[in-house]
């Protein structure tokens, strides 16, 4: 039975990149990693995407949760398709948030704004582990040439 053991684990290691000693060989792994899911960039430990990334997203309708984390009147005049509007000032203990599995992105008005980046370290600091922020926000997603809306009620 312990044959059967260490051949499956062998097999494992080589399965997941390793090497016949068992070290893991970073020339297969990167090899495996796919194509299509770029890096996030990282500043100052907050994980960037680009309105490319999450245009994608979008149109591979991959789930995520699309936050405008400006105050509702930003929102009413203007936001991405898709998002809800959770102003960053809302984001606490108690508050109506999405499940804290549940990929996010957030975004503001633009590279200048701080409120992506506060309603990410708030969402970090309660436990929401996949977590990003678009950092160029509704101006380069606008910039992009990508499409938006304008609906007061949509909250």
């Amino acid at each position: 039975m312990s044959r059967h053991v260490a051949v499956a684990a062998l097999v494992l290691a080589f399965a997941c990149g390793a090497d016949e000693t068992g070290d893991r060989n970073s020339e297969n792994l990167v090899e495996t990693l796919p194509a299509s899911v770029p890096a996030p960039d990282v500043e100052a430990g907050i994980l960037i995407v680009t309105p490319e990334t999450v245009r994608g997203w979008q149109e591979e309708d991959a789930p995520f949760v699309l936050i405008d984390a400006r105050d509702a009147v930003q929102f009413g005049q203007e936001h991405l398709p898709g998002a809800v509007n959770i102003p960053y000032v809302d984001i606490r203990p108690g508050a109506k948030l999405p499940p804290r599995a549940a990929r996010i992105v957030v975004y503001c008005s633009d590279t200048d704004c701080p409120i992506s980046q506060y309603a990410y370290e708030s969402l970090g600091s309660l436990g929401f582990s996949e977590v990003y922020d678009m950092r160029a926000g509704l101006q380069g997603w606008k910039a992009a040439g990508y499409p938006t809306e304008i609906d007061a009620t949509d909250n």
